[in-house]
C-alpha cells in the first residue's frame, strides 16, 4: 500500500479520456489525442517513479540489507556480515559485543545506543540514524499483529549490489480498456478484516467501501480498505486483488492499488495500468497482506510478475 493507482477525482478528466485500444480511432478528435498522449506520459512517469522507489532513491527498497520487527520490550543489535562485502544484519536480543549499535522498543519509544551515545526517539514519525558512510537505519511503527503496532527497523546500504544491478520492473503495455469508472458504496460501518501476510502473521485493515464497475465486459466488485474507520477522515484507499493470471503472468500473492483521497468519494476512475506488486514480491524485509478478492478477468495491465515467481 504505497503507490498511487486509483486516479483521484482531480485526475478524472485525464484518465477517463484514454482511448480504448480496441475502439474507434481518435484521429478526428485532436483534444482526445492530446489527452491520450498526456495520459501515456503520466503513466511513463509513474513507472519511472516506481523504478526509483526500488533502486535509486535514498531509501530504495533494494538498498535494505536487513530488517527486524520488535514488539514492545524487545531489542536487537546490528552487526556486520562476514560475506565479503560491507553489509549488515540484525540479531534479535543479541549480545552487544561486536555490535555496531543496538535498538530497543520500550515505553512506546525507540532507544538507540551507538558506542557511548544513547538516544531516545519518539515514534510519531519515521526516524533515522546514521551508522557509517552510506549506511543508515530507519525505523517507525508498523502493525505486527491485528491492531497491534510494533517497531520496524531497516538498515539501508547505499552500495547494495541488488540496487545497483536492478534492471527495472516489468509492466504490460498500456491498455485503455483497463481504465474504468467505478461507483463507490460506503460500508454501513468499517469492518476490520485480518489479512494473512507474507510473514505468516495477521494484519488488520478496515474495509470502508466497495467499488463496483465493469471490466472487459464483466461486472466486478472490489473492496476498498483504509487504516482509518471514519469515512470523512480517510486519506488513502487501498485494494488487494488476484486476477485470472495470478501465479503466472501476474504475482501470485496478488497486486495492490492505492489512492490518496479527501474522504471516501461517491465515484472514482480506476486505472489498472497502475496496479503494482507488493514490496514482498522482490524483498523479504516487508510484511505484506495476501489478497483474497479476485477479479474474474485475465488482467494484462499494470505490473507483471517478477522473475522467479
Amino acid at each position: 500500500m504505497r503507490r498511487l493507482t486509483f486516479c483521484a477525482l482531480a485526475l478524472l478528466s485525464l484518465s477517463a479520456c484514454v482511448a480504448d485500444d480496441a475502439g474507434a480511432p481518435s484521429g478526428g478528435a485532436p483534444l482526445a489525442g492530446v489527452q491520450d498522449a498526456a495520459a501515456l506520459q503520466a503513466w511513463e512517469q509513474w513507472k519511472a517513479d516506481e523504478n526509483a522507489a526500488w533502486s535509486t532513491k535514498e531509501f530504495a527498497i533494494l538498498k535494505i540489507d536487513d530488517a527486524v520487527y520488535l514488539n514492545e520490550g524487545q531489542g536487537a543489535v546490528l552487526k556486520t556480515r562476514a560475506d565479503g562485502r560491507k553489509s549488515y544484519r540484525w540479531e534479535m536480543g543479541g549480545k552487544p559485543r561486536g555490535a555496531v549499535l543496538s535498538i530497543r522498543h520500550e515505553g512506546g519509544k525507540a532507544i538507540v545506543v551507538k558506542g557511548k551515545k544513547r538516544e531516545t526517539f519518539s515514534l510519531d514519525a519515521m526516524q533515522r540514524v546514521n551508522v557509517a558512510e552510506g549506511i543508515d537505519i530507519r525505523f517507525g511503527l508498523t502493525q505486527v499483529a491485528p491492531g497491534v503496532n510494533g517497531l520496524r527497523v531497516m538498515v539501508y546500504n547505499q552500495a547494495h549490489p541488488e540496487a545497483k544491478a536492478f534492471k527495472g520492473l516489468s509492466h504490460f503495455p498500456y491498455d485503455g480498456r483497463a481504465v474504468v469508472e467505478a461507483k463507490v458504496e460506503l460500508a454501513p460501518s468499517a469492518e476490520a478484516v485480518d489479512f494473512q501476510t507474507s510473514r505468516g502473521w495477521l494484519k488488520r485493515i478496515n474495509r470502508v467501501a466497495t467499488a463496483s464497475f465493469t471490466l472487459h465486459g464483466k461486472p466486478v466488485k472490489l473492496g476498498l480498505y483504509s487504516d482509518d474507520t471514519d469515512p470523512k477522515k480517510v486519506k488513502r484507499l487501498s485494494a488487494f486483488f488476484h486476477d485470472e493470471l495470478s501465479g503466472g503472468e501476474t504475482y501470485g500473492v496478488g497486486r495492490y492499488l492505492d489512492v490518496d483521497v479527501n474522504g471516501v468519494p461517491d465515484t472514482m476512475t480506476i486505472d489498472f495500468n497502475r496496479a503494482y506488486n507488493p514490496n514482498c514480491a522482490r524483498s523479504p524485509h516487508y510484511n505484506c497482506p495476501v489478497a483474497v478478492e479476485k477479479i474474474p478477468v485475465a488482467l494484462r495491465a499494470g505490473e507483471m510478475a517478477p522473475p522467479k515467481h
